[in-house]
């Protein structure tokens, strides 16, 4: 598709470990923040999906008196029923402090099983990735 969706999100001060920087495992709980937001835009309510695969390249530190970090979201593939995206967050200045590709799967909590992306599910994605 190639747009881009963003969202910022807060830097808590529980995010920051003794070292004075957000511990990396936070990173991912940013990033999944992002891809609620995305979520929501798409299926509209509650987000409900697993991640299925993850990877993660961390790049510079992101310290609390940055106190907002933006996850940039651009969708690489749209399954039936996973969607495949590389996440991207950003510090304050612009700065790229971690970069992932994500595949997750959307995801029916009382079936226990994957729910397929409607057409008018591809079509809020569309323009979710508009905006």
């Amino acid at each position: 598709m190639g747009a881009m969706f963003e969202h910022p999100v807060d830097v808590r001060w529980r995010d920051v470990d003794a070292l004075g920087h957000v511990n990396h495992a936070v990173f991912l709980t940013y990033l999944e923040e992002g891809r609620d937001a995305l979520y929501a835009r798409i299926v509209g309510g509650d987000p409900i999906y697993v991640v299925v695969r993850i990877e993660i390249d961390l790049r510079a530190e992101v310290r609390y008196p940055d106190r907002k970090v933006t996850v940039r979201i651009e969708v690489e593939r749209v399954g039936t029923t996973s969607l495949t995206t590389r996440e991207t967050i950003l510090t304050p200045g612009g700065k790229e402090a971690a970069h992932a590709r994500v595949v997750s799967v959307r995801w029916d909590a009382g079936l226990g099983q994957p729910v397929p992306f409607s057409d008018a599910d591809r079509a809020q994605l569309a323009a979710a990735m508009a905006t």
